[in-house]
């Protein structure tokens, strides 16, 4: 891990007297209303290795604070209404790669998720607008990065929760991605591994938890190497110039101070470098003098990044009162490095590129069990974020046609920046009408006041669960929601600088991104259709007002927001979950429509003859895919586990205006995972598992391009064999 200064100025700044625990064993427990909406992925289990030795009285200790710090944490944030969905550890196990995976890998197992290209993936329609929470604290939003939000392997459950969100989720809310990191008993585990195999693939990881007294621990650190970093340009076995080195650490740290309380301390640092893929024969598009030919293939653009945070957390009940306040600390950077010679050539503009964020903020959620039939309750969050754009690009002289006028080429530096403060409150009543109705009704107001924009919004939310009998739940509900954009503008200063040069602006447009208001609608069914079999169906309308959206329009890989003045996002969902003996198995079908016309700000990213088009037509969103599937089975016996599983999409747009469609895809994965139990060991057990990537070797293609870096093609993972050892202890 290179430990940068500012991993010591993160660290330094959450010095926060803040905190974050659990309850008494006889704290009150509300009769609070069945939520069978929310769907566990199966889980096939293999044995587990025994517990470390640890007295008798502390592991009774440790597993009641951890159990109960869990139900403080669900009494005080509760999805209740919302769709949610679960994959647990047996079921990222059963995820190619298992915890050597991404956590957009394991996510795209979940209901109405879509793959895109550079790590993204889209919930429900929408681009990004997720929020990653950690045992319940909010991270705040990075820069938009290829390495993944979070390890996988510090994940004992990842939740998605959708649809008509209750009060207490805001700003970012197409997903909330819930992470329970592993906690008690299950850190008395210690791991080393290597993975690897295809796309010259080396992952070492160190896993060490455990439990001293009060305290537990966790840490874990990996490295990450491989010849894939990002998506292929071409539709072969090996990319061009597509190298990554990753190094991540992850430590957590929590102590029960008594019964009713608990601190915990996590933090997290990324350092990633990769190589921008190139692709074959491209035509020279400029003259550079003294550079008469030159080569597409033999490009050198990187780009690297850094991500680091820190949480501080105190979770405390006293009699019917649960509350948890955090503080967090979160620096981001991209530094992307052009190739001075190529990119002139190939696209007129060698831009090199710095972006960084800062970001601190404090969290309070509390609830308050009035009687049996009323639950209240508040918080508020609220984070200040300051970002940095710093550019030094070398272009050519052009006309007002864009034509070039010189081979020689002039530099123009720009240095510019942004600041924001998001902040919200709310409060709401878990209204129990009947043993069988339950109403959840709140108000939050949000404020987003920046240095390009400033407003707020009152947003009523209400969800109705109905318990039509001992094996059916119904649920309905409404919010309003207030979606700050990403804090990141260019102001027209910084845009005019290019003007007669070949990186001019497609259009003179720069009206900064604004804030994106919706009506959301959802109604679900949840049927446990026999004891192994759970069935739910779910549809969702939106409808927004300068709807968000990002946009990939530099040479550096970073995605810049602008909105959509009006759009609308509708869809449905239907799982289905399997689990008999050891075996198990789920499928997911998602369908959504979108629609969206008349880009209103930062219009300059866009050529105007599209602009012309979208304001007198509504067009589909570029990160539609219309139909989505995901399914999968797994069958365990003593210590083997063997799987199987896919991912469908019907393609995303691409073309003019979004108006044409890239191919469906249907990869299929298997993979076979053994536990050895060597008499040498003394009781500590080997792993050795087994994946096949896209067994049947489709090529397919995620996004069209014609040109170089950002602009290539790009196309899923072809067939790959990985192998896995690791040794517990």
């Amino acid at each position: 891990m290179k430990l940068t200064n500012e991993w010591l100025l993160a660290g330094a700044i959450c010095a926060l007297p803040l905190l974050s625990g659990a309850a008494p064993a006889d704290a009150p427990a509300p009769a609070s209303a069945p939520a069978p909406e929310t769907r566990n992925a199966p889980q096939p289990a293999l044995p587990e290795k025994p517990a470390a030795e640890t007295p008798a009285s502390d592991r009774e200790y440790q597993q009641k604070i951890v159990v109960e710090g869990e139900k403080v944490r669900q009494e005080i944030a509760p999805s209740l209404g919302a769709p949610s969905y679960t994959i647990g550890p047996e079921q990222i196990q059963s995820t190619p790669g298992g915890e050597n995976a991404p956590i957009q890998q394991v996510l795209l197992r979940a209901p109405g998720v879509v793959q895109d290209t550079f790590g993204q993936v889209h919930v429900r329609g929408e681009h990004a607008n997720v929020t990653y929470r950690v045992n319940g604290v909010l991270l705040p939003q990075p820069v938009n990065v290829f390495g993944q939000e979070l390890d996988t392997r510090l994940i004992q459950s990842v939740t998605l929760i959708d649809g008509t969100l209750p009060a207490q989720f805001g700003f970012h809310t197409a997903g909330i991605i819930d992470v329970q990191t592993k906690s008690g008993a299950t850190l008395n585990h210690n791991e080393l591994s290597v993975y690897g195999g295809s796309y010259d693939t080396v992952q070492p990881s160190l896993q060490l938890g455990g439990t001293v007294g009060k305290l537990d621990y966790f840490v874990v650190g990996s490295y990450n190497h491989n010849g894939l970093g990002i998506e292929n340009t071409t539709g072969s076995h090996r990319a061009i110039h597509d190298y990554t080195d990753q190094e991540r650490l992850f430590a957590y740290l929590g102590y029960n101070i008594d019964e009713t309380s608990r601190l915990s301390v996590f933090v997290n640092g990324y350092y990633g470098d990769f190589q921008i893929p190139d692709e074959k024969g491209l035509p020279k598009a400029f003259n550079l003098a003294g550079h008469p030919t030159a080569d597409s293939a033999r490009t050198d653009e990187n780009q690297n990044e850094q991500e680091y945070y820190t949480v501080v957390a105190y979770q405390k009940t006293v009699d019917k009162l649960s509350y948890q306040i955090s503080g967090f600390t979160r620096y981001g950077q991209i530094n992307f490095r052009p190739d001075f010679v190529n990119d002139l050539i190939f696209q007129g503009v060698a831009g090199g590129v710095y972006n960084n964020f800062l970001t601190n903020g404090v969290q309070l959620d509390a609830s308050y069990i009035i009687n049996d039939q009323h639950t209240l309750r508040t918080g508020l969050i609220a984070d200040y974020t300051t970002e940095k754009l710093n550019t030094g690009s070398a272009v050519f002289m052009a006309d007002a046609s864009g034509m070039q006028t010189s081979d020689t080429p002039i530099f123009v530096t720009d240095h510019s920046g942004n600041r924001a403060l998001e902040a919200g409150v709310y409060v709401q009543d878990e209204w129990r009408l009947t043993p069988a109705l339950t109403l959840n009704y709140g108000l939050r107001y949000d404020r987003f006041d920046a240095n390009f924009d400033e407003e707020g919004q009152l947003s009523p939310r209400a969800n109705l669960v109905w318990k039509i009998d001992e094996l059916t739940t119904a649920h309905a509900g409404y919010s309003r929601y207030f979606v700050p954009p990403p804090v990141q503008s260019l102001t027209a200063n910084s845009v005019r600088k290019f003007d007669n040069t070949t990186n001019a602006p497609a259009s003179s447009g720069t009206l900064p991104p604004r804030v994106e208001r919706s009506n959301y609608y959802d109604v679900g069914l949840s049927r446990q259709v026999t004891k192994s079999l759970q069935l739910t169906v779910d549809g969702f309308y939106k409808q927004a007002h300068n709807l968000d959206d990002l946009g990939q329009f530099g040479n550096a890989i970073i995605l810049s927001p602008f909105n959509y003045r009006e759009g609308t996002v509708y869809g449905a969902e239907f799982s289905g979950i399997y689990k008999e003996g050891g075996f198990s198995a789920f499928a997911n079908f998602g369908w959504v429509k979108t629609l969206a016309h008349d880009i209103d700000t930062q219009q300059f990213n866009i050529d105007p003859a599209e602009l012309a088009f979208i304001k007198a037509h509504n067009i589909k969103l570029d990160h539609e895919s219309e139909y989505t599937i995901s399914a999968g089975a797994a069958y365990t016996w003593r210590d083997d586990r063997v799987y199987i599983d896919m991912l469908y999409g019907s393609g995303l747009r691409a073309g003019f205006a979004n108006t044409e469609q890239e191919p469906q895809h249907y990869p299929v994965n298997v993979g076979y995972e053994h536990r050895f139990h060597p008499e040498f060991l003394h009781g500590n057990a080997v792993r050795l598992r087994f994946d096949v990537v896209n067994i049947f070797d489709q090529s397919y293609q995620l996004r069209q391009g014609g040109g170089l870096g950002v602009n290539a093609n790009q196309f899923g993972q072809r067939r790959s064999f990985y192998a896995g050892l690791t040794y517990e202890f």
